[in-house]
């Protein structure tokens, strides 16, 4: 029997249809309850962020981000110095504990390997000490050797040696030696020539202007666009890959592998590495904030978040001093698009054994990081 969360969250479902030795069709079904955040509707704006936090357990420093964002824009009043900074600092730390969480557990448990809890352990102190640290800041700075363990903590799981990936051949290299999950998984896709598996031209989620997300939302009124989003037509997809694919290691494999399976869990692995100094140029103010983008005006407010998966939305609007419309549209919503990345990544490609390949095609769906359980069958 599924627990509470799970029932309230929904899942993934992924079937692959198999004809004549190939991929005919695949359908990405969804029970995610895009309506869940209308339970807000009705409530004083001043309360909705704080509601939101509570609400989604996944990713909640974003989503109270981006709720904060939205309502601040209707009240017209601003943050207090320093807060925007610091909202922006907990969505790193949350992101750099999700993408340790996939490296160090998820990815080993879908090899049926061990997972590496103690060194998840160790990250999870550190950015926990960083956490309770961000309480006092700016009138107390965060202590540099916070960030230093951190990027520690991280160069310690993957086993780097205090040495990036200078290339291609350096991650392979690292990958042969399997010295981490990380590196298991990655070899693992060497091995079985999974490196441009799930392989495809999809374009990323276009930077919208405030006001035509706004109007999409606006005319949203049977949750279609939430649920299966589009833009010009078009399926699109966000996360780290695109974050990522101007970093010169993921711009080679790109060009190498396309954006298969091996481009995608390296991007991945590429973002963790560097979210430490992001971290400390945000706090020194060596780099500027500019996650949150929204709107403002005839009480709607907008509001925009990187989160770990991609790109979030929220959208509020108010009557009188209550919310009489909330709307969320997650980044798993554009990655699991019916015609998204699974779909034009597979439909068309040979097949063989179909235990096989269910438990390659998990390896994608692990890629793309849904922030809900799934299953994969192939018929």
């Amino acid at each position: 029997m599924r627990g509470s969360w799970e029932d309230l969250e929904g899942g993934i479902a992924v079937v692959v249809r198999l004809e004549r030795g190939y991929v005919a069709d695949v359908t990405v079904a969804s029970t995610r309850r895009p309506g869940l955040c209308r339970v807000l509707e009705g409530m004083p704006v001043e309360v909705v962020p704080s509601r939101v936090s509570l609400l989604f357990r996944v990713c909640s420093a974003a989503q109270e981000h981006a709720a904060r964002t939205a309502c601040e824009q209707i009240s017209g009043l601003p943050p207090a110095p320093g807060e925007q900074t610091r909202r922006q600092a907990r969505v790193i730390l949350e992101t750099f504990r999700e993408h340790a969480w996939a490296a160090c557990v998820e990815w080993p448990r879908h090899l049926g390997m061990a997972p590496d809890v103690g060194a998840f352990a160790r990250i999870r102190s550190a950015l926990q000490a960083i956490g309770e640290g961000l309480a006092d800041w700016p009138d107390k700075r965060l202590e540099e050797e916070k960030l230093r363990v951190l990027a520690q903590t991280i160069d310690r799981a993957l086993v780097l040696g205090g040495r990036t990936w200078e290339g291609p051949g350096a991650l392979h290299s690292w990958a042969m030696l399997g010295t981490c999950p990380a590196a298991r998984f990655l070899r693992k896709v060497w091995d079985e020539d999974l490196a441009e598996f799930g392989r495809c031209s999809l374009r990323p989620v276009p930077d919208m202007m405030a006001w035509d997300l706004d109007g999409a939302l606006a005319a949203d009124v049977d949750n279609r666009f939430v649920s299966r989003p589009e833009w010009e037509g078009e399926a699109c997809e966000t996360g780290p890959l695109v974050r990522m694919s101007g970093h010169s290691l993921v711009a080679e494999l790109w060009q190498r592998y396309g954006n298969g399976l091996l481009t995608r869990l390296v991007a991945r692995l590429v973002e963790l590495v560097g979210l430490s100094d992001r971290l400390g140029q945000l706090l020194n103010g060596l780099s500027s904030n500019s996650a949150s983008l929204g709107i403002g005006g005839n009480r709607v407010g907008l509001g925009q978040v990187e989160a770990a998966r991609g790109r979030l939305a929220h959208r509020v609007k108010v009557e009188g001093d209550r919310v009489s419309r909330y709307q969320i549209l997650a980044p798993t919503e554009w990655n699991f698009h019916p015609r998204g990345p699974l779909w034009r990544g597979l439909v068309g490609m040979p097949a063989g054994n179909a235990d096989i390949l269910q438990r390659q095609v998990g390896f994608l769906v692990v890629a793309l990081d849904p922030c809900v359980a799934f299953t994969v069958q192939v018929t």
